[in-house]
């Protein structure tokens, strides 16, 4: 189960496709905005540190990636939709009983066949933050 999160992607005030040098560049300018050497508002003393563990989370690419599939978990209005396929382009795996598909970051798509109901189901990757959309043919 999902637990509510904070979306780092917010607070640095960036998008979520945001490249690493947008997410460093609104990190310093926030930073400045913030620090509290530099302001006396209390308020912003949490801010602050709000904003430093959003960036020591989205700089490295493997805790940005894990991230991501916490917010994919979290939203799924905002999912990370790699591709859109049918059935029949994906493997069928008669040991596994389902349907497979690779990610493009080695990973693998995997459809359990008693999920697999029309008209399209939405299946995560089991690597990264992507998922894809299966178009399922009405028997």
């Amino acid at each position: 189960m999902c637990e509510d999160i904070v979306d780092y992607y917010e607070i640095l005030e960036c998008d979520r496709a945001a490249s690493y040098d947008e997410l460093k560049k609104n990190y310093q300018r926030l930073a400045l905005l913030l620090h509290p050497d530099r302001n006396e508002n209390k308020q912003n003393d949490e801010k602050f540190l709000l904003l430093q563990k959003a960036w020591s989370v989205l700089r490295d690419p493997e805790s940005r990636k894990q991230f991501d599939a916490l917010l994919v978990c979290h939203d799924h209005s905002n999912l990370l939709l790699f591709e859109t396929l049918s059935l029949s382009e994906m493997t069928f795996d008669e040991t596994e009983c389902g349907y497979s598909y690779p990610c493009r970051c080695s990973g693998l798509y995997f459809l359990e066949m008693s999920d697999a109901n029309p008209p399209s189901v939405v299946v995560d990757c089991n690597e990264c933050s992507f998922s894809i959309q299966v178009n399922i043919p009405q028997l």
